[in-house]
């Protein structure tokens, strides 16, 4: 009797070759940032560089404010009343039809639009 060959699907073999090339991944990343076992690797950290906006920043954190004068009150100005502009005395002139637009409005049964 011949022994019978499974053949299935290996999409079950390439989700656990993800699955594990991921946890293996996370794992490298995890004890690099770490620096597990890179305590001589050479680099140092240099001495802190502070600049002008960094010494203002500090000291105005630590800076108490001093104490304001508020502002004099202003009185309110009366309210004027609106100004109303009177429309033209002559009415616009109407638009222009071009002739190729009324037929054009025509034949789409826009009739309205078309009368002058």
């Amino acid at each position: 009797m011949a022994k019978a060959e499974r053949r299935g699907n290996p999409l079950g073999w390439i989700v656990l070759g993800f699955v594990v090339g991921a946890v293996a991944a996370l794992g490298v990343i995890l004890v690099v940032s770490a620096g597990v076992g890179f305590e001589s690797s050479g680099y140092e950290e240099g001495a802190e560089v502070r600049t002008t906006a960094d010494d203002a920043a500090s000291a105005a954190t630590v800076r108490t404010p001093a104490a304001q004068t508020p502002p004099p009150a202003v009185a309110p100005e009366p309210e004027k009343p609106p100004v109303v502009e009177a429309p033209p005395a002559t009415p616009k002139p109407a638009p222009e039809v071009d002739p190729q637009m009324a037929d054009d409005a025509a034949a789409a049964g826009m009739t309205s639009r078309t009368r002058q």
